[in-house]
């Protein structure tokens, strides 16, 4: 049988009609259902971040990953109603005004869930967050056994935070030198942290310690590429991608450290059969988090893999956001240095009268927590906070209507919005000005571990991060560890405090960025 051969025109022609196809499902895949973006969209929440009335939504879209802050910031300041939409490369977001989140707080996860869009959005199936959608007893283990112990606990965070002090000190002499603080502060975060969760001696591990900001890295990397790809192309991403494979090295080695530490005690507990109970007049169960867990787990959760992975996500975000609130406490301190000198002498004369920290001393720094809290509301880690996924249809009061399949969340990038007086302007006391004003020294509301309608960026409602009140006795040791010890400044090539980088709707402090350190005198 003869064959021709084909012409060479016309293989050019339809490589050429192959290429745009494909070239323009990449670019359209995000508004295709089970391809590209999910969530709904609501007909009366204006899509914000186009420049042109014609642009494309894929456009859009991907404007969101250099300019996510500044699209919702534009939103909040030009749509009255405070209500509208998003578009993220990989999902549609609807911006919610606060009206809404007391209303909301305490529905139940069948009806609005938390985990889920929390899950989503760290991009689940490829970074093990899927854990997070099944019964969270780290999340009920931190609120029911910690959280109350915090003030009984008080005496082994300062023993972590003097040891790893210690064991790598910053040098710092009489004369003013420039340094970089962050790691340190991490260094102490994570000692700290390990010990409350785990005990000794694997809170002194030095590569134990490391893994835990390995791992927030691995995770925040591999989850800002697939975000910003199409959902189809997240098999293959997911596959491929440097972060993913070093995310999945760092969840190897921690369940190498973490296992044998569960198996131990599992064979503790079966020995003298206390699996379940909190304590024993047998031995001396170790009281800590991942004890906790144990002893609430049932018999599917009761393996040493399956909670490893549970204590990862129940730990990882405990470092990384009390290090983010105690580096702007700092960095806005070198800014306005008229606060140093008031909140090291509320330090100085707390623990004068309670002979160092006591079980109540955290709780009598007032000028400390109003300031802890405003550095919060002024700086906020996200441009979202209080996300949710509606898992049926919910009406609110006003009749608006939130669709099956809707991602809301509340804005965070405007102070404007907050219900403070003078939101715009920085004023670290303005909640212990308005505790003397209210004449309630020891009204919570005015805490920074309490959350309302204005103060979400622990959440709010049933959904509560539990993990707030550690933080915040955390953040104030950390905070008078380094102001009771050393002078700080900035340094003479700036003028401002250093700026964060935004991407998306993260934002990650400059860990190269430095102040000026010296001794404080009569610290010598």
């Amino acid at each position: 049988m003869d064959t021709q051969e084909v012409p060479k025109g016309l293989v050019s022609g339809v490589l050429i009609y192959v290429v745009a196809g494909l070239a323009i499902l990449y670019f359209v895949a995000g508004d295709f259902p089970g391809l590209g973006s999910r969530y709904r969209i609501l007909p009366q929440a204006p899509v914000v971040g186009g420049k042109f009335w014609f642009e494309p939504r894929w456009v859009t879209r991907y404007r969101f990953y250099s300019s996510g802050w500044d699209i919702i910031s534009k939103g909040c300041a030009t749509v009255p109603s405070g209500l509208f939409t998003v578009v993220r490369p990989e999902s549609n977001i609807t911006i919610i005004p606060r009206k809404y989140v007391d209303e909301l707080a305490n529905l139940p996860e069948e009806r609005l869930a938390s985990s889920e869009a929390t899950a989503n959005d760290m991009m689940r199936d490829y970074t093990g967050a899927t854990i997070l959608l099944k019964r969270y007893i780290g999340h009920h283990a931190v609120n029911t056994k910690l959280t109350p112990q915090l003030h009984m606990l008080v005496e082994h965070i300062q023993e972590e935070l003097e040891f790893t002090a210690n064991e790598d000190p910053l040098i710092i002499t009489d004369e003013w030198s420039e340094h970089r603080l962050s790691p340190y502060i991490y260094k102490l975060m994570a000692g700290i942290t390990s010990r409350l969760f785990l005990g000794v001696p694997i809170c002194r591990n030095k590569r134990w310690l490391e893994l835990q900001l390995e791992l927030v890295m691995a995770i925040f990397h591999t989850v800002l590429v697939l975000r910003n790809a199409p959902r189809f192309t997240h098999p293959l991403l997911g596959a491929v991608i440097p972060a993913r494979r070093r995310l999945k090295t760092c969840l190897q080695e921690i369940h190498d450290f973490l296992e044998p530490i569960i198996e131990e005690r599992m064979a503790t507990d079966a020995k003298y059969n206390t699996r379940g109970q909190m304590t024993s007049d047998q031995y001396e169960k170790p009281n800590d988090v991942m004890q906790w867990m144990m002893d609430i787990a049932t018999d599917e959760e009761y393996t040493p893999d399956n909670l490893a992975n549970r204590f990862v996500y129940t730990i990882m975000g405990s470092v990384r956001s009390v290090v983010e609130v105690v580096m702007n406490c700092v960095y806005e301190l070198v800014q306005r240095p008229e606060y140093i000198e008031p909140i090291r002498e509320e330090m100085r004369q707390i623990l004068a009268e309670d002979g160092g920290w006591g079980k109540r001393s955290a709780g009598r720094m007032l000028k400390t927590d109003s300031f802890i809290k405003e550095i919060s509301r002024f700086y906020p880690p996200s441009a979202i906070a209080f996300r949710r996924l509606t898992k049926q249809k919910i009406v609110l009061r006003d009749g608006l209507v939130l669709p099956k399949d809707t991602y809301i969340c509340v804005a965070t990038t405007s102070p404007s919005q907050d219900e403070v007086s003078n939101p715009t302007v920085f004023n670290g006391f303005r909640y212990y000005e308005e505790r003397m004003a209210a004449h309630k020294v020891g009204a919570s509301r005015y805490d920074y571990a309490a959350t309302d309608s204005t103060h979400i960026g622990f959440g709010h409602g049933k959904n509560a991060c539990p993990g707030r009140f550690a933080a915040s006795l955390e953040s104030k040791m950390l905070l008078a560890h380094i102001i009771l010890q050393f002078d700080i400044k900035l340094p003479p090539s700036r003028t401002t405090r250093p700026n964060s980088t935004k991407m998306m709707d993260f934002k990650t402090q400059d860990s190269s960025a430095t102040i000026m350190m010296r001794k404080l005198k009569g610290n010598s």
